[in-house]
């Protein structure tokens, strides 16, 4: 039998344990998994640039680019889920999370299955969008389309795992991710190369590989999830809540929406200047696929830290315990911004070891990702203090804010410096424009954080009880 947080053995520490250590716990398998994910990306981008040469590597980042652009309506949905989850486990309304959960699985499921079938039709004008250079445009088709064929299993995923880890347990998330990311780094090579007789599938084969890794990891998870009798677990007459609740279902994509429209937004930015980076031509858009893969491992602890913040101060909050919050906050924009410039230096020290990893040619091209990376790394410190703060900020519903917040950097600073002081700078200004727009974003995020609105928000579902 389920029971209230108050006797939670995930949940409770959260609320009563002292906030540094208990924050680096919470969030030590989520960094766990993110490390171990980059360490797939990485792994499979050094098999791709090796084994099928520099523009297959930027077919890959292009279709990543929009894959991750269309996992903002999962996040979006998922981020607003998560907090309800986490409100709803603080005061002890377990009828609530399970209600939370079957809205959300249903929808975000067939909203995946949409947009698959969307972006694998119209694939072909999405890249001449993105301007993919002529010599990576075949394997660029090949790689998004079934990378859109993962996007109904991975979605839940994700969304299940936001879900696992706003409840207070970090471990379950992280054992079947682990899955994931072994099945992807075993079978991604093998498919690549046809190693072991098996057929040699090139480009299609890394995403065929995760593919097959990500719905082993999906139907591992529910397997344990209904085995442990976890709080997603829907049993007799609660599968009925797999039908959408209307009232519920509009209550989560109204407050989920502003997070949806900020990944698309951000993204979307992205899309662009990937677009203005692939007019340079194939050896800038190859440099630029070879640095890019390390920024990931500078993102990596600040977003780590700031999914634990956010389920952290929303258990907290539904709890009443507000003189946490704060603590957490600042704590935890502490730790990740130590994090992330201890990653900025170990990357720049390393220089040309790791660039070399995704460059294996040097040359012209590692020469401009080089001086892609000292321009632009440094921006990322300044971001971890954004994605803390806000974090918090929406661990109490308030997500408009941070959206807006995000698409004024992107759009009003980083986007039109880049395009606006090109002619001026060469390519150099699309560079600098990723330092520019973070350091704003981090100056927005602490006005809000420190003279907003936010914490007069109130439960997110009172409404909908």
């Amino acid at each position: 039998m389920q029971t209230p947080v108050n006797s939670s053995s995930h949940a409770r520490p959260l609320i009563d344990g002292a906030i540094t250590p208990t924050l680096a716990r919470f969030a030590l398998p989520l960094l766990t998994t993110n490390l171990l994910h980059m360490l797939t990306t990485t792994w499979g981008a050094i098999w791709v640039s090796h084994v099928l040469g520099a523009n297959a590597l930027t077919a890959v980042v292009t279709a990543n680019l929009f894959s991750q652009m269309m996992m903002g309506a999962a996040n979006g949905l998922g981020s607003a889920c998560g907090v309800a989850i986490g409100q709803s486990l603080g005061a002890g309304d377990l009828k609530s999370v399970t209600r939370v959960v079957g809205t959300t699985i249903t929808f975000v499921f067939g909203l995946a299955v949409i947009i698959a079938g969307i972006g694998f039709v119209f694939t072909p004008d999405i890249l001449g969008l993105m301007r993919t250079p002529q010599p990576a445009l075949g394997h660029s088709i090949t790689y998004m389309r079934l990378t859109c064929l993962t996007m109904p299993s991975l979605f839940t995923f994700v969304v299940m795992l936001i879900m696992l880890r706003n409840t207070g347990d970090a471990k379950t998330p992280f054992r079947f991710t682990l899955l994931w990311i072994g099945l992807s780094l075993l079978l991604s090579p093998i498919l690549l190369t046809g190693a072991f007789g098996l057929p040699r599938l090139g480009i299609a084969g890394v995403a065929i590989g995760n593919l097959i890794a990500n719905m082993a990891a999906l139907g591992a998870m529910i397997a344990y999830i209904y085995s442990h009798n976890l709080p997603l677990a829907l049993h007799g007459p609660q599968l009925r809540l797999l039908r959408p609740e209307p009232a519920l279902l509009g209550v989560l994509i109204r407050r989920g929406l502003p997070t949806a429209a900020e990944t698309f937004i951000v993204q979307g930015a992205y899309f662009t200047l990937l677009g203005v980076v692939n007019a340079q031509g194939a050896v800038t858009a190859a440099a630029y696929s070879g640095a890019a893969q390390l920024w990931g491992y500078v993102q990596m602890p600040s977003n780590a830290l700031a999914a634990s913040m956010s389920a952290m101060a929303a258990i907290n909050i539904g709890a009443g315990r507000w003189d946490r919050v704060e603590k957490i906050a600042w704590r935890g924009c502490a730790l990740s911004l130590g994090c992330a410039t201890a990653a900025t230096l170990l990357i720049l020290g390393l220089d040309d070891i790791v660039l070399l990893l995704f460059i294996p040619e040097g040359g012209e091209v590692l020469a401009i990702a080089q001086t892609i990376n000292r321009t632009a790394l440094w921006g990322w410190i300044a971001l971890s203090v954004s994605l803390g703060l806000f974090a918090v900020v929406r661990a109490n519903g308030a997500m408009l804010a941070p959206a807006l917040t995000f698409a004024a950097t992107m759009w009003l600073f980083r986007v039109p410096f880049a395009l606006l002081l090109q002619p001026l700078m060469g390519p150099a200004a699309i560079w600098w424009s990723f330092p520019f727009g973070s350091l704003s974003s981090g100056l927005l995020a602490y006005a809000y954080y420190r003279w907003g609105g936010w914490r007069s928000y109130g439960p997110m579902l009172a409404k909908v009880k």
